[in-house]
């Protein structure tokens, strides 16, 4: 049996457009099944062992702000777990879809209708590709029941024969935390490309925008399904 993996990440929320919140943003990350990723995690996991850091899992935006399990790491810690991980993202064979809503004079209605339009769209025009699976898995952590909703709803209405949905915890796949760091990547290019600053974490962390770009951006850019 051919299975498609595909782990759902997003950041933002429904509610109305402020400063602080004006994008909503989905990243799906799929993987194919068969091609088995054992040795790329036992390899990133002894890396993060040899750091020393205790640190089994990624949360990107945390690690680049210095919060919560990383507030004590310092700056080159932080990168070198950051570079691992980047590295094995580009190792496991995914591709990836953003769909990003500027939230400005939408509601969450308006919200939810772009994302389910966008997403269904999405499906329609890799449609060829999706359609060689015997079996398509959605794994989210239900942070947001909306986008729950709106998976279920889009992907069983193309697929219902086969399509199954699965609530997971970020912790227990590894591709559910590359779909945290695409993610939090894709928000923070898409505002600099909206003319928008880094903010002074970000700053700090990349440097510039040339060297997130030439280092990270253009290499992850190569598994988007718009590029491939």
């Amino acid at each position: 049996m051919k299975e498609l993996s595909i782990f759902v990440d997003e950041s933002g929320d429904f509610g109305e457009y402020t400063h602080i919140s004006p994008y909503y943003i989905v990243t799906l990350v799929t993987h194919e099944q068969e091609n088995l990723i054992n040795q790329q995690i036992e390899k990133l996991n002894l890396n993060f062992e040899i750091l020393n850091t205790n640190i089994q899992a990624m949360h990107t935006a945390p690690l680049i702000r210095r919060e919560n399990i990383y507030k004590d790491l310092d700056i080159l810690e932080r990168r070198k777990l950051f570079n691992i991980f980047f590295h094995f993202t580009r190792k496991v064979g995914i591709k990836y879809k953003n769909i990003i809503i500027d939230k400005k004079h939408k509601n969450s209605l308006d919200i939810n209708s772009n994302i389910s339009m966008n997403l269904s769209s999405f499906v329609k025009e890799n449609l060829s590709y999706f359609q060689q699976f015997d079996k398509i898995i959605i794994y989210y952590d239900n942070g947001q029941s909306q986008l729950a909703h709106i998976l279920v709803s889009v992907f069983s209405s193309w697929f219902h024969d086969k399509f199954d949905y699965r609530t997971v915890s970020p912790y227990d796949y590894k591709l559910f935390q590359v779909a945290d760091f695409i993610c939090t990547l894709s928000l923070i290019n898409h505002k600099l490309n909206c003319g928008q600053s880094f903010t002074k974490s970000e700053q700090l962390f990349f440097g510039s925008r040339r060297n997130l770009k030439m280092n990270y951006l253009k290499h992850i850019k190569k598994f988007n399904f718009e590029f491939i």
